[in-house]
């Protein structure tokens, strides 16, 4: 999710302020665009979608 020219992690809630050398990745999920930080993808990508959540959910913890 972005934000205020920041980066937010849809699975962890990493933001891209907190450590210079994240790397996000831009996704979709339920016609929705995500970014997921690097350390996160295995865990999409071996386990499942359920993970990421919505930028409302994000958005909430944020």
């Amino acid at each position: 999710m972005k934000k205020d020219n920041v980066v937010i992690c849809n699975v962890c809630g990493l933001k891209s302020i907190d450590d210079q050398n994240a790397v996000f990745i831009h996704a979709h999920k339920n016609n929705q665009e995500v970014d997921i930080c690097t350390s996160c993808i295995p865990s999409v990508i071996h386990g499942s979608g359920m993970v990421v959540k919505s930028n409302e959910e994000i958005a909430e913890e944020a």
